[in-house]
């Protein structure tokens, strides 16, 4: 790790970017994330699992129940997400987009053998049994990444749906400690109010203010639950 940079989950960044506040989506990138560089073998169990869980979204999105096992699981999720062809419309385009889908199957049944291989949570395994590379954890989260930004993209790019997306005025208490905390903007004769600057301006970094909100308020949630049992 010494010359390794930390590893990043570019695609999968942006579809959280997409999604607005998917608090168990945000944990779960920054979970596999982590285990590339400190637990390997866990990044396959990881892997295989992000899939699913944007899988589960992606049909969460369209009112649609996921349904259990992960062969019924894609082949749902498959159906509904659609590639549309460009400008001309070309029937041929759309027919090598399905066909570069159906690898996609491929690539993560293989994903879903290298866990049952490989991973540290899916079933026993020796216990000196020797860890996988950085650099093959590396390679499924990869191909991982690539899979969900796909997916999630054409879910999101052709659809009309708006849920679950950041709205400024859902989150009144923590604009009102942004606007409370910092100073006015002023540009001109013009004052801005601080809480919009962020949320208009810097979308992701607003997003980040409202996980660590939600995440304050379940750690006060559970503490409180401790005292009280």
């Amino acid at each position: 790790m010494a010359n390794e940079m930390p590893f990043q989950m570019y695609g999968a960044r942006q579809v959280l970017f997409m999604a607005g506040v998917a608090m168990h989506l945000e944990q779960h990138v920054r979970a596999l994330e982590r285990a590339v560089d400190d637990a390997p073998n866990l990044a396959f169990d990881l892997s295989r699992a992000l899939i699913e869980t944007v899988c589960a979204t992606i049909l969460k999105d369209k009112g649609i129940e996921p349904p259990q096992g992960m062969k019924s699981l894609l082949a749902t999720t498959f159906q509904q997400v659609k590639m549309q062809a460009g400008s001309d419309e070309n029937p041929n385009i759309l027919q090598e987009f399905a066909n570069v889908a159906e690898g996609l199957n491929v690539a993560i049944q293989g994903l879903t053998e290298l866990r049952h291989l490989e991973g540290l949570a899916s079933h026993g395994k020796d216990g000196y049994k020797s860890s996988s590379t950085r650099l093959q954890a590396e390679f499924v989260a990869r191909s991982a990444d690539a899979i969900v930004n796909f997916l999630y993209r054409c879910h999101r790019q052709f659809s009309d749906l708006e849920a679950r997306h950041l709205v400024y005025d859902d989150y009144s208490e923590l604009n009102e400690y942004i606007d409370e905390t910092h100073e006015p903007v002023r540009i001109f004769q013009y004052e801005l109010i601080p809480s919009k600057v962020l949320f208009f301006t810097d979308r992701e970094a607003y997003r980040e203010q409202v996980l660590e909100e939600l995440k304050t308020a379940a750690d006060e949630s559970k503490e409180q639950e401790t005292e009280n049992s």
